[in-house]
């Protein structure tokens, strides 16, 4: 019965059956993590699969919504709770598995009945998996940041405690509980058993023209297409969107799937870049005519650039003749720049790999800063996908060097496949390679490092005698103050993670950027002046440049793991270490990668802009904050920040300062934190 309560959510709404089965899965691996009893277990996986089987009863135009929902729509949307709970009443649930479903989204429970454990389970996984997942109207958080929302509502909406022990649970990869889970009754649903229900194609459902697209060879041929490809029911439901469509809107397949298609969602512009009127919304001129259409207008991509294209609307018949759906071709006309293609092929011996014709070292050294510093300059996210094939030595012991080349060539090519125009494909060295990723989070790059890592494990090598190759990945994006040394050493620690935690698998390290949280140019500036020439000759001065205060949205135990990334990817001496204070020695405020080493373009010609030894100490304390909107108090930690400089001598009091903003920038992206204003001071009340 539950079984096909799921199936009839997934014909009415995929994407909410596909969060009802990551939301079970994840409560699944947390009930095997807390070690609940099976049947305790059991009613907190099938709660999580159906919770929003409400949604059955919401009409189509408010799911399919690509904005916000205004007063009467949300209204409706509500009402889907109480739908939920009378479908499974009249399935046969139990009342407590009824009340689960119910006190999950119950903020307040009624007086006298608590919320039981594996309600409040399943608010926790159920809100994080809707955070982390990228929608149409909304950008998906990074796991960090994710969290940092569950903390900021602790005691509020979620247990303090349950979200203390769900991101424990989340900060390491744990293969072991993957193992347990996989063997229950979950994995009738996963995503590799399910037809049309996997991470490729979540936005399959019924009709003739949706099967047809499913044909192996149909979608490899829609996919690998240079034009922009789009199908759309005789609704204007979108059933296909193909990665050149990607490429040009910049919006991805997952969150355009089941969307109702309007020329503003793609970004079409008629010839003069002003926005299509309705009499001239193709969808609509073809359902009234059924007549091919063909027009030269223009597509704006979410970045704000602008191609030219020529567009192409063909209406699809049923064998009645009737009209049954569009099929929308746009191609990329924009004039290319006769320059480049003269010195294509020069470029390309000074900047390939010979072997695997994808970019080499120097090329990845060149473009790499250039990289950072646009994203920078535009806020846009921006994120490095670092990775090497299993177990390659073995490779080439059992195989031969020809094997192994032909090993590299072919992972190379799943790279290149993988990856979208704009992006960077490297060979790192040796068996590695680092794939850049433009106007690309965290969340989203991790998706498709994902797909690599699985189109990998689809491919055969026939050097190999037709085996195939498995592969490790360590993701992150660029945050504020990042250098491309602090960025590589970010991603390889996310890989050496996935080689010990048991290789073939995606570890994501770094919250991100936090547009809404981006620190001032310096705080509390405190260089002073030396006493005398003689202060040269003493064996050390410390000199304070910077002081700061911080509020991280954890506890304090969750702040000092979060210090240990900060501490590792800039190389840190640790002076001092207890529960109260950290004092660090950072030789270096741009942290050198080991692989970085001899990059000599980075390092400044003038004394006053070459780095210095730098002091950071940090007091910790833990306070309770009281939420202006709630007035409950939450468990924080304040920050006090001391950063001095070692024996600075004559250094520029500018470039002092620049050194410590930059490292203030670092660490705050690592821990999350924010700056104290006199508001929250008040509303602080430190533990005595």
């Amino acid at each position: 019965m539950y079984a096909g309560l799921f199936y009839a959510l997934r014909a009415k709404h995929p994407p909410s059956a596909a969060h009802g089965l990551r939301v079970a899965v994840g409560c699944s691996k947390w009930a095997v993590w807390r070690q609940l009893p099976g049947s305790e277990r059991q009613l907190l996986e099938v709660a999580a699969l159906l919770h929003d089987i409400g949604k059955i009863g919401v009409p189509d135009r408010i799911l399919q919504k690509p904005s916000s929902l205004d007063g009467q729509e949300q209204l409706l949307m509500d009402m889907q709770g109480a739908t939920a709970i009378e479908m499974l009443r009249g399935a046969g649930a139990s009342p407590i598995l009824l009340d689960i479903v119910h006190m999950a989204r119950d903020v307040a429970p009624e007086a006298g009945k608590p919320r039981p454990l594996p309600a409040k389970m399943l608010a926790v996984v159920d809100a994080f998996d809707s955070m982390t997942t990228e929608q149409v109207f909304r950008k998906a958080l990074s796991q960090e940041r994710a969290i940092d929302e569950l903390f900021r509502f602790a005691g509020t909406q979620f247990d303090p405690e349950l979200v203390h022990d769900f991101a424990e649970m989340i900060s390491q990869p744990r293969p072991e509980l993957e193992s347990q889970v996989a063997q229950s009754w979950l994995v009738q649903f996963s995503p590799d058993n399910t037809p049309g229900f996997g991470a490729g194609n979540t936005w399959l459902s019924c009709g003739a023209l949706q099967n047809m697209v499913d044909t192996v060879f149909h979608r490899r041929l829609l996919d690998s297409l240079s034009d922009a490809t789009v199908y759309l029911d005789i609704e204007g439901q979108i059933l296909h969107w193909n990665r050149a469509a990607e490429r040009m809107t910049g919006r991805r397949a997952a969150t355009m799937a089941h969307r109702t298609w309007t020329p503003t969602l793609m970004g079409l512009l008629d010839e003069t870049g002003k926005p299509l009127p309705r009499q001239r919304c193709p969808l609509q001129v073809i359902r009234e005519t059924s007549v091919q259409l063909s027009q030269r207008w223009q597509l704006k991509h979410v970045d704000g650039r602008t191609l030219q294209i020529n567009f192409t609307g063909i209406p699809v018949f049923t064998g009645k003749g009737q009209t049954s759906g569009v099929i929308m071709v746009i191609r990329d006309t924009s004039a290319q720049v006769h320059l480049e293609e003269r010195v294509q092929s020069l470029n390309a011996i000074a900047s390939q790999d010979t072997l695997t014709k994808v970019a080499n070292r120097a090329e990845l050294d060149r473009r790499l800063p250039s990289f950072l510093q646009v994203h920078s300059l535009t806020s846009q996210p921006g994120s490095l996908i670092i990775c090497d094939i299993d177990h390659f030595k073995s490779i080439n012991d059992t195989f031969g060097h020809q094997a192994g080349d032909d090993a590299l060539v072919t992972f190379a090519g799943v790279l290149r496949e993988g990856s979208r125009e704009g992006d960077l494909v490297a060979r790192y060295g040796g068996e590695e390679f680092v794939v850049l990723c433009a106007a690309c989070d965290n969340p989203t790059a991790t998706a498709r490092a994902e797909e690599i890592r699985r189109a990998i494990e689809r491919t055969p090598v026939l050097a190999l005698g037709g085996k195939t190759l498995t592969a490790s990945f360590g993701v992150t994006e660029h945050q504020p103050g990042d250098t491309p040394a602090t960025l590589l050493a970010r991603a390889d620690r996310g890989l050496l993670m996935a080689k010990s935690s048991g290789r073939n698998r995606v570890v994501q390290l770094g919250a991100g950027q936090n547009p809404e949280a981006a620190p001032p140019i310096s705080e509390q500036p405190c260089v002073t002046s030396h006493a005398s020439w003689l202060s040269w000759f003493r064996p050390r001065q410390e000199i304070t440049i910077l002081q700061a205060e911080r509020l991280a949205s954890v506890p304090p135990a969750i702040a000092l793991q979060k210090m240990q990334g900060f501490i590792c990817d800039h190389r840190a001496e640790v002076i001092k270490a207890d529960e109260s204070c950290v004092l660090l020695r950072i030789n270096h405020t741009r942290p050198a990668a080991a692989r970085t080493a001899g990059s000599r373009s980075t390092v400044a010609r003038r004394q006053g802009e070459r780095s210095m030894a730098m002091l950071l100490e940090v007091t910790i304390t833990p306070v309770d904050y009281r939420s202006p909107r709630t007035s409950h108090y939450l468990h924080k930690t304040k920050l006090a920040i001391d950063i001095r400089a070692v024996n600075p001598r004559d250094r520029r009091q500018t470039a002092l300062l620049g050194q410590a903003n930059q490292l203030l920038f670092s660490f705050d992206s690592y821990l999350v934190a924010q700056p104290i204003t006199e508001d929250m001071r008040l509303a602080i009340n430190e533990h005595r």
